[in-house]
């Protein structure tokens, strides 16, 4: 047999530091005749720590931290987070905001009135610039490039914000030209430009309140239809195939054609008033 295996095996047991501490504690109260009695409520309550303002104001100062830290965890899974940190659209708004106070800061006798002009052009030249990108450039380009289904999943994301946003822009710059002609007394103030400008608002936000989420609603139905049956995916046409035959999916097709007919029509009202707006707005210029 291995002289290894028959070897034997001392178990070497090392001391706990536990014991030792007793140890030691025991020895130091026997040294220094220390009396300890822990069912003593009194003397615990005697030597029981005493919080001061130093103490204090570090435990409100980690729940601040807390909250803080618990908040900021929130905003920075907000998606406007995500736009403001990870995109340049607000170094853009900063360099607008920048090139406004350096004109405002030039010296003129009306500053006020210098202001609202300025909010009132912005707002005309903006609402006129949203129209002619989304009619003009980026509904017939995507029309044309994307897949149907595709196409209609941009529009529906981008329809109620350009809505919103025209509503906005409408409202802002009527606000702005009669703020502005109070200023001066009413003294060139075009009741031309006044309708205008509340025509277009009144049909924006008829269209994003009461006609954008039902034409949402009918494309959303009539896009699970057309996919059931394996359509969807041509660019630029609408191939109807068996669901032609499909008196459901006609009905369907027809409600989301009245909306979006109406829809269409009414952007073209306003298209047509902003372009007349602008007019007015040269001609005051010119004069």
């Amino acid at each position: 047999m291995c002289n290894i295996c028959t070897h034997d095996v001392t178990c070497v047991k090392t001391p706990t530091p536990k014991r030792q501490t007793v140890s030691i504690l025991e020895r130091f109260k026997n040294k220094h005749n220390i009396v300890t009695d822990p069912t003593n409520l009194e003397k615990q309550k005697e030597v029981e720590y005493q919080p001061d303002l130093l103490a204090v104001s570090t435990q409100y100062t980690k729940i601040a931290y807390d909250v803080f830290k618990q908040y900021s965890t929130k905003v920075q899974e907000t998606k406007a987070f995500t736009v403001v940190t990870k995109t340049t659209q607000p170094f853009h708004i900063a360099l607008a905001a920048v090139m406004l106070l350096t004109w405002l800061s030039k010296p003129s006798p009306n500053a006020s009135i210098r202001l609202w002009r300025a909010l009132y052009v912005g707002a005309v030249a903006t609402h006129l610039g949203a129209q002619i990108w989304m009619t003009l450039v980026s509904g017939i380009v995507l029309y044309f490039t994307l897949p149907r289904h595709d196409f209609g999943r941009v529009q529906t994301v981008l329809f109620p914000l350009y809505y919103a946003f025209n509503a906005a822009m409408s409202l802002i710059g009527l606000f702005a030209y009669t703020r502005t002609q109070y200023l001066s007394n009413f003294e060139h103030i075009s009741w031309v430009q006044v309708a205008l400008l509340l025509a277009m608002f009144s049909i924006e936000a008829f269209i994003r309140l009461r006609l954008v989420r039902p034409m949402i609603r009918a494309k959303h139905i009539k896009t699970q239809m057309e996919e059931a049956a394996g359509g969807g995916q041509e660019i630029g046409q609408l191939i109807l195939g068996e669901l032609a035959h499909c008196p459901r999916y006609m009905r369907i097709l027809r409600v989301f054609r009245m909306y979006h007919s109406s829809i269409a029509m009414g952007t073209m009202i306003t298209l047509g008033c902003s372009l007349y707006s602008t007019m007015i707005l040269v001609d005051s210029i010119c004069t």
